[in-house]
């Protein structure tokens, strides 16, 4: 007993010195085998930043999802190589904002000797994505959620794919709150790659940049806009107007005839700036002074007189008392340009785009009358800025040779068009609605137009001016002038009709549309539009005629809502409504999916209506 007892004694001595020597053995073992690390350990961890401490409606802000990699790992870049899992991040399908491009940084190059040469990240990165939120996003915290793709490798071997899910989340708040600047030290390493569209950046950005305090930003993004906007179809009568006033002129050098553009331009911006501040700050719909008949009449007067002076007609003079006033200050020619630059800035009053929007709606929300008269001011000289070049350049063609009548072949084309843009602004007044009967977007129509052209051309005399023919000459050449007119007005106004065939099942009013929306669980599209709206013309003819667009909007409720005579109050208040185009889409129950303030192409509208869609499926999936 005695002796079992020292023996049990011993192994009990004996038994920790076992298990350190099998644990050392198992130690060696694992070491063969590469699992001696913690298979738990974190290979890659993801964290989400904005660069704002608060977003507000309308703004323009910037997120960062920085990536820390575990020591002796890597990830792939994007792009990797082929047959490799990129390091990729998913972007949340949420209604109310829009992301830009994704911004990657660039990879480090490893030698991997079954594949070769591969870019990949290591340590700690920074992904950078830039996003707009809506000017309708509702004031409350919101959660993005995104989802970062990557597959972990060290030097001996690969983990699978797997997905890391990264939560930023946002403080909307109202525009009168303070917002300012936060993580900067995270920012300024990513490379934001900036969008091709600008006019979304201005409509984003300046309403950030105005909360934020940037003012030198709001008013570039501002300029920028309206550089863009001189780019669309909605400044084309202005075109024809500005040659004509500066290349039937006298001749003039380069300088002088720049500085006469200045100022014609300075009259469309004084203009321009003026409305805009009135009708902002009355809740009016920017451009609406244009389905004003007695406006239209006025400015269609002063355009035929033009074109009638130009035929030789008669001679716009003015008064030889104020004449000689104007001597004394560089002549009456700068003041004509003004005067022209006016009327030309009530012509340009439908132009609108976003950058505008978003200034129209600061100045209706603060009232600062004075920095929004300034910021219209900066939107119609950028706007402007192609009609100082086309000024400028214009006024040089009075210098091309005098001999065989050509300076009168182009007094005479330069009066057609003007008249010919008078017709086109008077075809919408009711007295004037049977011209509308000559306009159709069709091959035979055109063929007519232009066989008329040819037989006025030849009629018209174009190397003569009225003054110093006789009379028979003067009533053969005005015959002429006239089909030619009447010719050029079936081409430039059929343009503007759309295509007969398919078109969109419109219906005209929205309360009721909502309703039936709401019934039949079905998504509604509402389309603000007003026959002086370029951009909305443009809308009907080229996008909403598309086969594939019609298709694709037979399951909507399409609601056109014409402001051309008269805007409804309820409607502007309700939507925000301060210039046309706008075109939203949204669910029977108000939630609104997406904004359009500009003319876009079919295949844009496709894609918004996709992405719609996508949204609209999402909400759907998360009240299940």
């Amino acid at each position: 007993m005695l002796i079992h007892n020292k023996v049990r004694y011993i192994l009990i001595l004996l038994l920790p010195l076992y298990i350190f020597v099998i644990s050392i053995d198992l130690h060696a073992q694992f070491d063969d085998f590469d699992l001696t690390e913690d298979l738990n350990i974190e290979k890659v961890s993801a964290k989400g930043y904005i660069n704002l401490d608060k977003v507000q409606p309308g703004s323009q802000f910037q997120i960062a999802i920085v990536v820390d990699i575990a020591k002796g790992w890597h990830i792939n870049a994007y792009p990797a190589g082929e047959s490799l899992s990129p390091t990729e991040l998913i972007l949340p399908q949420v209604p109310n904002i829009s992301f830009g491009e994704v911004s990657y940084p660039t990879g480090d190059m490893l030698e991997i000797a079954s594949v070769g040469q591969v870019s990949v990240y290591h340590d700690t990165i920074s992904i950078g994505i830039p996003a707009t939120l809506s000017q309708d996003a509702p004031i409350e915290q919101m959660t993005l959620d995104f989802g970062l793709n990557y597959q972990a490798c060290s030097d001996e071997q690969c983990l699978l794919p797997e997905t890391v899910d990264v939560s930023v989340p946002i403080a909307v708040v109202s525009i009168e709150e303070t917002v300012q600047r936060i993580n900067d030290d995270i920012f300024s390493d990513i490379a934001f790659t900036m969008t091709t569209d600008v006019s979304d950046i201005s409509q984003g950005g300046i309403a950030g940049a105005l909360s934020g305090g940037n003012l030198w930003l709001a008013f570039l993004l501002v300029f920028v806009g309206g550089i863009v906007t001189s780019l669309t179809p909605c400044v084309y009568p202005l075109i024809p107007i500005t040659v004509s006033i500066f290349g039937a002129g006298e001749s003039a050098g380069i300088f002088k005839s720049f500085l006469l553009s200045l100022v014609y331009v300075f009259g469309i911006v004084v203009t321009y700036s003026i409305l805009g501040v009135a009708v902002a700050s009355t809740g009016a719909v920017f451009g609406q002074v244009m389905s004003n008949p007695y406006v239209i009449g006025f400015i269609s007067v002063i355009l035929v007189a033009l074109g009638l002076s130009m035929f030789g007609v008669f001679e716009i003079q003015i008064p030889s008392s104020v004449q000689n006033r104007l001597n004394t200050v560089g002549g009456a020619g700068f003041f004509g340009a003004f005067g022209m630059g006016t009327v030309a800035g009530v012509i340009a009053a439908p132009c609108t785009g976003p950058a505008l929007a978003a200034v129209l709606a600061y100045i209706a929300k603060e009232q600062n009358l004075f920095l929004g008269f300034w910021l219209m001011f900066t939107y119609a000289f950028g706007m402007g800025l192609l009609f100082i070049c086309i000024g400028t350049f214009s006024r040089t063609l009075s210098a091309l040779p005098r001999s065989g009548g050509w300076m009168y072949v182009l007094e005479n084309i330069f009066g057609i068009a003007v008249i010919t843009v008078a017709l086109f602004f008077l075809k919408d007044l009711k007295f004037f609605a049977p011209i509308k009967n000559l306009l159709q977007n069709a091959l035979p129509f055109f063929a007519i137009a232009v066989v008329l052209i040819l037989i006025g051309i030849w009629l018209g005399k174009l190397t003569e001016r009225f003054k110093g023919i006789s009379t028979k000459m003067q009533v053969r050449k005005a015959c002429g002038l006239l089909i030619v007119i009447v010719g050029a007005f079936m081409i430039v106004g059929g343009l503007s009709q759309p295509v007969a065939g398919v078109h969109v099942n419109w219906v005209y009013d929205e309360a009721a549309a909502l309703e039936t929306a709401v019934q039949e669980n079905r998504l509604v599209m509402l389309d603000f539009y007003a026959t002086w709206c370029g951009a909305c013309n443009e809308l009907d003819h080229k996008t909403f005629s598309d086969q594939r667009v019609v298709d694709r909007l037979e399951d909507y409720v399409t609601v056109k809502l014409d402001f051309s005579a008269k805007s409804d109050k309820t409607l502007t208040e309700k939507y925000g409504i301060r210039g046309l185009p706008v075109v939203i889409f949204m669910d029977g129950d108000g939630n609104i999916y997406e904004r359009i303030e500009k003319f876009v192409k079919p295949e844009k509208m496709l894609e918004i209506i996709d992405s719609v869609e996508r949204n609209a499926n999402s909400d759907k999936d998360g009240t299940l």
